[in-house]
């Protein structure tokens, strides 16, 4: 056997093999005829003593009846092997059915292979099932399936299909079965959470009372995700049903779904034509030779001559694909000018060494550099979004509000990928696009923005200065001034989220700040004060729940950027919560939990027992700020 194929046992993500009683495990490792051993007792067994019976779906059958009863052979796939050498190997799959007397199903995901000509097999229980995520894997058809345990071991069981098709007839069955088994259908409910990762899918969660107790909290990792068709950057709510998005081009969309209190198998979903575009980056790096200049022959403890902008993975032009199949490309590769930073006139960033702020002029202390390459590509799809034009967004915030709230007309809040600030009129239930955009004046563009309850409306200037606008009201809905609220010392602010009595902000260094001492007179706070690192995104809901797009979940450096993340213990007596849950991640973009008003009966219960979850230590240091100022 050749020196690289040589394989090592299964590390620990791969379970031992349960007791008759395994259903806690999510996948085991045995033997084929074990399998079929199993299977033929559950469908022997049960169908005697509860009037059960079985079905197993391929990938040649999915368009079949799914009468109960019937069996049918295994499709093919390929599985990214859980042990070294990790590479794709084809597998054999089915999907098992039984039926219950009672009419509950329950549904088994095999996944058969050979290693050292010995037949083995893996298999999930749907039940356990938490997400089904279309993922990038060398330009394949792929998806992940995770459960609760593979999320905590950041580990999802990953399979490629031979085309498009074959991957949607996949995930939809797989999906439907998860759905089914939970009992939800239809749209998404108006207090479902709603996420997007980094390539663009949506997902959303229907949370149950007991997300957001106070005690005894529903963990982040048995969280269930769907996917919703479409294409977005980022997407946001609240609980009277409204759904607003915006695509990586800045085209802002509403949702034509209808979301009802719960989720509704009769919902009406009005399908459109959906178009995304978006750039892919590239960076070239360079550095200096006192004999030759700058040359493409770096140290040996230098990033990749071409990488992606973190310099740790190698990214070369003719081997960068669009994030996947489902997009095609629209231009050729260009230098990119439009880099944060600045250029000089060759498109080149400077700086003393790797990694450090880059800048666009050359001194005589920078002995690297490096320059950002640009593509386009685009998607074109049918899904339930209708388009808002004319104006490019880069941020949206639609106020949060209790679910027994009424509102005629629903604040909406925006801004232009220029940085002007927006506020939307003629928003509600019945006209969810709204009728106008009323522009709000400044003094300079804006980078973030959110409307919290009772009309509170912050935002974030580019240059980082926090703003609050004051007066807004239903009868002034655009507010007269702005109020300037200092900064954390020494940091840059850029993005927040304002809930129903509080406000968290991240800074570019990725801390989570926490606003204090606001009050209903006084409304703009008295300080600033840090609660965590490590964090992207912050979503803060109708009841000052806080939940995060993490930058990265500790203990696993490989983990691709982005982690669904929950603050735990959070109540009026502890605004600022306790410590951090992480649920899935491994490219999640945003997060949006402020249509979820769910609110579980609080008691006096002692908080959870055991160490936290979060093995991050929070800091917390308060920075007074003085009064704000009216500018």
């Amino acid at each position: 056997m050749p020196q690289e194929e040589r394989e090592e046992p299964p590390p620990a993500p791969v379970l031992q093999t349960p007791d008759a009683g395994g259903h806690d495990v999510p996948w085991m490792n045995v033997d084929l005829e074990g399998a079929e051993a199993a299977r033929g007792a559950q469908a022997a067994g049960p169908s005697a003593g509860d009037g059960s019976a079985a079905a197993t779906y391929a990938l040649g059958t999915l368009e079949s009846s799914r009468g109960v009863g019937e069996e049918e052979g295994p499709g093919t796939l390929r599985w990214w092997r859980d042990w070294k050498p990790q590479r794709w190997i084809d597998v054999a799959v089915a999907l098992e059915q039984s039926t219950k007397s009672d009419g509950r199903k329950d549904s088994i995901f095999f996944v058969y292979y050979t290693q050292y000509d010995e037949k083995k097999y893996l298999h999930v229980f749907i039940n356990e099932v938490t997400a089904l995520v279309p993922v990038l894997r060398d330009c394949h058809y792929a998806f992940a399936v995770y459960t609760a345990e593979r999320t905590k071991q950041r580990w999802p069981l990953v399979l490629a299909a031979q085309s498009e098709k074959d991957m949607s007839d996949w995930l939809c069955l797989l999906s439907d079965c998860c759905c089914e088994c939970r009992g939800i259908t239809g749209p998404p409910s108006r207090q479902a959470l709603w996420s997007t990762t980094s390539k663009g899918d949506i997902m959303v969660h229907e949370p149950s009372l007991s997300l957001e107790a106070p005690a005894h909290a529903m963990a982040c990792d048995l969280m269930f995700w769907r996917q919703i068709h479409g294409h977005l950057r980022c997407v946001e709510s609240n609980s009277l049903g409204l759904v607003w998005g915006i695509g990586w081009d800045g085209t802002a969309w509403v949702y034509s779904g209808r979301c009802e209190q719960q989720p509704n198998p009769g919902g009406a979903v009005q399908m459109h034509q959906q178009t995304d575009v978006r750039s892919v980056h590239v960076y070239e790096n360079q550095r200096w030779n006192p004999m030759t200049g700058y040359t493409d022959k770096g140290l040996p403890t230098d990033r990749p001559m071409w990488s992606d902008e973190s310099g740790l993975k190698e990214c070369i032009k003719g081997s960068t694909y669009p994030p996947s199949p489902q997009w095609s490309w629209v231009s050729e590769w260009a230098v990119d000018y439009s880099v944060p930073g600045g250029t000089d006139k060759e498109g080149w960033q400077y700086a003393a060494d790797f990694p450090t702020t880059f800048h666009g002029h050359k001194t005589i202390k920078d002995f690297v550099r490096r320059r950002r390459w640009t593509r386009k590509c685009k998607i074109t799809l049918q899904a339930p979004w209708k388009q808002v034009p004319p104006i490019r967004l880069s941020d949206i915030s639609l106020m949060p509000c209790l679910a027994q709230s009424k509102m005629e007309q629903v604040p909406v809040w925006a801004l232009s990928d220029k940085g002007d600030v927006l506020c939307r009129l003629g928003v509600s239930l019945q006209n969810p696009a709204g009728s106008s955009w009323l522009h709000v004046g400044t003094d300079q563009p804006f980078k973030s923005i959110s409307i919290g309850g009772a009309n509170q409306v912050w935002a974030i200037a580019k240059d980082g200065a926090v703003f609050y606008r004051g007066s807004v009201s239903p009868q002034n809905p655009a507010g007269e001034c702005w109020y300037h609220i200092p900064s954390p010392l020494r940091q840059t602010l850029r993005q927040l989220s304002v809930g129903r009595t509080s406000v968290f902000a991240v800074d570019e260094n990725s801390n989570l700040w926490y606003r204090q001492g606001l009050t209903p007179s006084y409304p703009q706070g008295s300080a600033w004060e840090l609660i965590s690192n490590n964090v992207t995104k912050v979503s803060v809901g109708p009841l000052d729940q806080v939940w995060i797009i993490a930058d990265g979940v500790p203990g696993f450096p490989a983990e691709t950027p982005g982690a669904v993340c929950h603050r735990t213990s959070v109540g009026p007596m502890q605004p600022k919560g306790l410590s951090w849950d992480y649920g899935i991640g491994g490219g999640w973009e945003h997060i949006s939990v402020r249509g979820n008003s769910a609110e579980a009966p609080r008691g006096p219960h002692p908080p959870l027992a055991g160490p936290s979850r979060s093995p991050i230590h929070p800091q917390r240091p308060t920075q007074a700020n003085g009064s704000a100022t009216s500018v």
